[in-house]
């Protein structure tokens, strides 16, 4: 399971906020395809109001990432997390997890990893099948 903690500090009328938010980033990517915005995300898991004060406030902050779990950890470097790119890999592992029993069955290939050029060419096949439909 993919986990990260997505961190903003800010203060507001005097009182100091630390909004932590645990993420489960396979679960935030199997229900929206991507990583959600993630300060209204951050903003509504604290309850706070995309119309008002504090949530401006909290848009002047950077987020900072820590506590990665699993291979979420390539992809964050100084408390930034590279979305971007995980998002890809992930899209990567689970096409490929979808279609292992048809590369085991029709190649007898138990790791597609293990032929990076073949995998490339399948994930390629796969995304202009999935653009055409």
């Amino acid at each position: 399971m993919n986990t990260i903690t997505a961190t903003i500090e800010f203060g507001f009328k005097g009182k100091q906020f630390v909004l932590d938010t645990p993420l489960d980033l396979d679960e935030l990517m199997q229900k929206h395809g991507l990583i959600p915005p993630l300060y209204d995300y951050i903003a509504r898991t604290h309850n706070i109001d995309s119309y008002s004060y504090e949530y401006e406030i909290l848009l002047s902050e950077g987020i900072q990432f820590s506590n990665p779990s699993t291979w979420v950890t390539n992809f964050v470097d100084n408390k930034h997390f590279d979305q971007v790119a995980f998002a890809q890999q992930w899209q990567e592992r689970h096409i490929l997890e979808k279609l292992a029993p048809q590369i085991k069955q029709q190649l007898a290939i138990d790791n597609i990893q293990q032929h990076p050029k073949l995998k490339d060419l399948i994930l390629t096949a796969y995304n202009y099948g999935k653009q055409a439909s």
